[in-house]
């Protein structure tokens, strides 16, 4: 026998317990959701991440393949400089500035047993007879002590421009040099080729 006081009590409690009911399967169908949305986040994630992965291993590769043309030719522009030359491009204008002191007289000396100094010695010669300079040798002597640079002799002070521009000829070679003074010289200008460094 029901208690007609109980009924509404009864209705109340049958709503609430389909609320919990419906609650409980939302939440569950929820629960589902995000189960399915994380797979869908990671499967995004490990995507991006092995697109990232993909594209930081084919920038390196380039970087790699960067880094070796540059030591390559880092490499050739080493053997170029081992040998010490006038470059063709720079010939006219050196004969140009040498004519200006046309008439001067220069000697060569290099070591007898180096072979790359005798070239670049030679080369100077010719350089210098072209421009109208007296040039005597090339000597190749035995020196007491190596000589490691290309030193300039001045027989005066007076001869200092000329030594100024065979040191910066040198400097834009990248040929280390240096000068000094011997008053007993019958030449303008000595030049001793050394060995190279």
């Amino acid at each position: 026998m029901e208690i007609p006081e109980v009924q509404p009590l009864l209705r109340v409690s049958s709503i609430l317990q389909w609320v919990v009911i419906i609650l409980v399967f939302f939440a569950g169908t929820l629960q589902i959701a995000k189960v399915f949305i994380d797979r869908k986040i990671d499967s995004v994630r490990n995507a991006i991440t092995l697109a990232k992965v993909d594209e930081y291993e084919k920038t390196i590769l380039d970087l790699k393949a960067k880094v070796k043309q540059q030591f390559e030719r880092r490499q050739v522009t080493l053997e170029e400089k081992k040998d010490r030359r006038v470059p063709d491009h720079m010939i006219p204008q050196v004969k140009a500035e040498l004519s200006k002191f046309q008439g001067s007289t220069v000697r060569i000396a290099c070591d007898k047993n180096d072979k790359e100094a005798l070239s670049f010695a030679e080369q100077l010669k010719s350089l210098f007879e072209e421009a109208e300079w007296t040039a005597a040798g090339v000597n190749q002597t035995q020196f007491s002590k190596p000589v490691k640079e290309v030193v300039i002799i001045l027989n005066h002070e007076a001869q200092k421009p000329k030594a100024n521009y065979i040191f910066s000829l040198l400097m834009a070679l990248d040929v280390k040099s240096s000068a000094r003074l011997n008053k007993n010289q019958p030449e303008d200008l000595g030049i001793i080729v050394g060995q190279r460094e």
